[in-house]
């Protein structure tokens, strides 16, 4: 099989475009670590490795994938885009758990975020997710039908995104429920990012599963009703995440190992390899400046996702990461 890249120049997976489990805590375990010498190390490697990413890109013979192997890269896609989403959200429920909540009492917490400081963090991490959508769902139509659509299918009849367990602690932010907005102290640059997310996630439907319903629409009246909890083992299952205590700088390295990885088979690629299907042919509502300038805006919106990311760290990891950083 023909690769994008030489296994040595990619370090994720066993191979280009192979895949690694998730490891993730529960939702609502958001405890954050001490210090932690050894982890703070490998952050900093990972984020360094994210930062020199392009560096060879822009000296070595780009190849692009064949197009017999384009269902590797798509598939791939869809598991490791998923995953980056389920750790940006944990992102963004860590920093609305250290909100204060709105009212004229005083929060009792040390230290909490400020919310127009917190909106901000969120605004970047929402327009990293954004990013991400387009990159997950970036496969051709027959790709989605053929390959990914009969996987979740087979893995449950009525598989449905609606079951992601770390989407629960940001649903009512994705819903409208913004910070400090009632204070006067959002962020115009969280309510655009939210407001461009409905739009994402509607040229989404509309490009891959126009006029279909979803597999959960498909399959309701064949199924009973499951509990929340099973719900969430397969959706987890599907998308290789595990569930258990997981050190901070665990998780933040994993997103940026993540991130890089998709920004080595976007440079490669495209955002839409060989220029097929893009959004272009989708009703103007969905031809927004974002979902058209994404695809060359991608490199800077990782590399401003990953300097969120190693924020979450503290100053050593978010000192020193930039260094060779240029993926503008």
């Amino acid at each position: 099989m023909t690769t994008a890249t030489r296994v040595a120049e990619w370090d994720f997976g066993a191979y280009p475009y192979g895949l690694e489990p998730l490891h993730l805590p529960e939702p609502d375990d958001l405890d954050r670590d001490g210090p932690d010498a050894a982890a703070d190390a490998a952050l900093e490697h990972a984020a360094r490795r994210l930062g020199l990413a392009t560096a060879w890109l822009s000296q070595e013979e780009i190849h692009l994938a064949d197009r017999d192997t384009l269902d590797d890269v798509f598939w791939f896609r869809w598991i490791t885009g998923h995953q980056i989403s389920f750790l940006l959200w944990h992102l963004m429920a860590r920093v609305l758990a250290r909100m204060p909540e709105p009212g004229p009492a005083p929060d009792p917490r040390p230290s909490p975020e400020s919310p127009r400081t917190g909106a901000e963090l969120l605004a970047g991490l929402a327009e990293g997710y954004n990013a991400m959508m387009l990159y997950t769902s970036s496969c051709t139509r027959d790709s989605y039908e053929r390959v990914i659509r009969p996987a979740m299918h087979r893995h449950h009849h009525g598989f449905s995104g609606s079951w992601a367990p770390d989407y629960r602690p940001v649903r009512r932010l994705f819903h409208g429920r913004v910070p400090g907005a009632a204070d006067g102290l959002g962020s115009p640059d969280l309510e655009e990012a939210l407001r461009v997310n409905q739009v994402v996630h509607g040229a989404v439907a509309a490009r891959l599963v126009p006029g279909s319903e979803s597999l959960l629409q498909q399959s309701v009246g064949e199924m009973r009703l499951q509990d929340r909890a099973v719900r969430s083992v397969f959706y987890d299952h599907f998308f290789l995440t595990v569930r258990r205590p997981v050190p901070e700088r665990q998780v933040l390295d994993q997103l940026l190992r993540r991130l890089r990885a998709a920004l080595i088979d976007v440079s490669l690629n495209g955002l839409y390899p060989y220029g097929e299907q893009t959004f272009e042919g989708l009703p103007p509502p969905y031809r927004t400046p974002f979902i058209g300038e994404c695809q060359h805006r991608f490199p800077s919106i990782t590399a401003r996702t990953a300097q969120l990311t190693c924020g979450f760290a503290g100053p050593s990891s978010a000192g020193r990461h930039t260094e060779g950083e240029d993926t503008q």
